[in-house]
């Protein structure tokens, strides 16, 4: 937290131009009032996340403390500059995978991006068993533990 105040406070005194207009907020401990170039800063700053680099599309940075992988678009990306999270959320009923993220750039490609991740989201959500869930939520029939047990031979 304490640096993403600094690089905040430097930002500020030396006039970074970034231009700010995320569409949404990451994570409790993430906003994106810093910009993309200082929320990548304080990823690459942070030594317990493991970060996988690649030449194309994306980076990602895993954070094995708070069940968190953050996405952060490369040149190429239709929605760059961007930056996502998808992290693993226990509650007292189920786990549930949530994505959110932060888009400077193209917000149509960026709103297409989060629309992939929050379907893709649903679909992992639907494979876990929640008997408090509500109605609207996916259920694989699979897994559903309401389903009467295979008869056995």
């Amino acid at each position: 937290m304490r640096a993403a105040l600094s690089i905040g406070a430097a930002l500020l005194l030396f006039g970074c131009g970034e231009t700010v207009a995320p569409a949404r907020e990451i994570g409790p401990d993430l906003d994106c009032a810093p910009g993309f170039k200082a929320l990548v800063a304080e990823l690459d700053g942070n030594s317990e996340l493991v970060v996988t680099r690649y030449t194309r599309g994306s980076n990602a940075y895993r954070d094995d403390r708070h069940n968190r992988l953050y996405v952060v678009t490369l040149p190429d990306h239709p929605a760059h500059p961007a930056l996502f999270v998808r992290e693993v959320v226990p509650t007292s009923e189920t786990m549930i995978i949530h994505s959110n993220g932060c888009g400077f750039g193209d917000q149509a490609a960026f709103d297409l991006e989060m629309r992939a991740y929050d379907a893709f989201d649903r679909l992992l959500n639907a494979e876990e068993p929640c008997y408090l869930c509500s109605s609207d939520r996916l259920q694989s029939p699979s897994v559903d533990p309401r389903l009467p047990p295979p008869p056995q031979s």
